[in-house]
């Protein structure tokens, strides 16, 4: 019995023991992960901040003369002059509808220089917007359907400046200082379309004016009234090129739906 007294005594000395020497081995505990705040993602009913989007064209001071002759000599150098004999003889307007201020000026060529008006490859898109509102309507609806190939710039010029011609430059404009921008170099030259009583109709005013008016074609922007051939009209941009609308020469045709947004329903 003694025995077995000791031999337990023994043992339980034996486990204290070494628990001591496991508890001395056992490596000190880990310190604390810290821990990272993620931020949080707004959920459905809740409103997300974002930047204000510009919905109207920045108000620029009115344009001076010689801002309009620089911005001329930027894109022409000196194949151009603006025709002192009109008046006026510059607009501003948002003509093709991106918020940006464009300027219309009315030129003509200077001395000598149609050679540089008539290259091959411009750095202008040359249009002739009567002719092709003149041409008949089967021409028309060959053209529009693809069964008659419109000019393609790709192949070089096909306008041709003489010099007497009247032209319209419409230089569009880039960013918040539209034309005045260094970088405004986008501009048609329309030869033929420059009539009297030439004035600018800003495009909410064109929408109240023509409302209900049938046929009647997209617009995207400000238009550019005046008489023209005897016709009260305008020039407006059809989304790719500039045309000549008046209710007599105006044809309606039915092309193929694309990505155009027309602002008359």
């Amino acid at each position: 019995m003694l025995a077995r007294k000791g031999f337990l005594a023994s043992l339980s000395l034996a486990v204290v023991m070494g628990s001591v020497g496991l508890c001395g081995c056992a490596k000190p505990p880990a310190e604390p992960v810290p821990v990272v705040e993620r931020p949080s993602i707004p959920q459905e009913n809740e409103a997300i901040s974002l930047p204000p989007q510009r919905t109207e064209m920045p108000e620029l001071a009115p344009p001076k003369f010689e801002e309009v002759q620089h911005a001329v000599k930027r894109i022409f150098k000196d194949a151009v002059m603006i025709d002192a004999r009109r008046n006026p003889n510059f607009l501003v307007g948002d003509f093709n509808g991106d918020l940006s201020q464009d300027l219309a000026v009315v030129l003509r060529p200077a001395e000598g220089k149609l050679s540089e008006l008539n290259q091959e490859f411009p750095s202008w898109i040359a249009r002739e917007p009567l002719k092709d509102v003149l041409l008949p309507r089967s021409k028309v609806l060959a053209r529009t359907t693809g069964a008659e190939s419109a000019p393609n710039p790709a192949a070089g010029q096909t306008v041709r400046f003489e010099q007497s011609d009247v032209m319209l430059a419409i230089i569009h404009g880039e960013g918040p200082q539209g034309w005045h921008d260094p970088k405004a170099t986008q501009t048609h030259l329309l030869r033929e379309v420059v009539g009297a009583n030439i004035r600018v109709l800003a495009f909410e005013g064109a929408v109240k004016a023509y409302k209900g008016i049938k046929p009647f074609p997209n617009i995207y922007g400000d238009l550019i009234q005046q008489t023209l051939i005897g016709q009260s009209g305008f020039l407006h941009f059809t989304g790719g090129i500039y045309g000549w609308y008046d209710p007599r020469n105006y044809k309606a045709v039915t092309i193929p739906s694309h990505s155009g947004i027309s602002a008359m329903r």
